[in-house]
């Protein structure tokens, strides 16, 4: 077997690609929203739902603040705003929404801003949250899950959105 450097090993690790977003949705200045790929599934009774993020990020501190945040799965359509402005831009200087021309929409059952496009939406509410070296783990409990569309989510693999092949039923 040959070694490889630990951090290359991590990036060939398949991971979601997600927006996460937090805040009021009505008030451009209280609202945000970051790319997020350390994210998982934590436990099925009750459902739990971990993201990872640093605590220095503009989204951070408006879940933080609300208490709550909604997970996006990213399709093709929304790759771009992905990976160039949730995943690139702060919150603190633009309104990554309007620079999308995206009116995000009410939460049903948490304060946060919902793309109404993305295939996967979740609501979910802290109930805990971890020091993890330079994160935050966040853990949440999934209040509300829906379909913004039926197009199919992407995955994040060595810094490149990648396409899930669904088996057939």
């Amino acid at each position: 077997m040959k070694s490889i450097d630990v951090f290359s090993a991590l990036d060939l690790v398949p991971q979601p690609l997600l927006i996460v977003t937090a805040g009021d949705p009505s008030n451009p200045r209280r609202r945000g929203g970051m790319t997020v790929a350390w994210a998982s599934r934590v436990s099925w009774n009750p459902p739990l739902f971990a993201i990872s993020i640093g605590s220095s990020k503009y989204t951070y501190q408006l879940i933080k603040e609300y208490g709550a945040f909604a997970v996006h799965t990213v399709s093709r359509k929304l790759v771009d705003a992905a990976m160039n402005v949730f995943g690139s831009l702060s919150g603190r200087d633009v309104d990554k929404f309007k620079l999308l021309g995206v009116e995000p929409v009410k939460a049903r059952r948490v304060t946060a801003p919902i793309i109404p496009v993305a295939p996967l939406i979740m609501e979910c509410r802290v109930v805990s949250e971890h020091a993890v070296g330079d994160h935050a783990l966040i853990v949440a409990k999934v209040l509300e899950a829906y379909q913004g569309s039926e197009d199919k989510p992407l995955a994040f693999l060595h810094a490149n959105a990648v396409e899930i092949e669904l088996p057939s039923e």
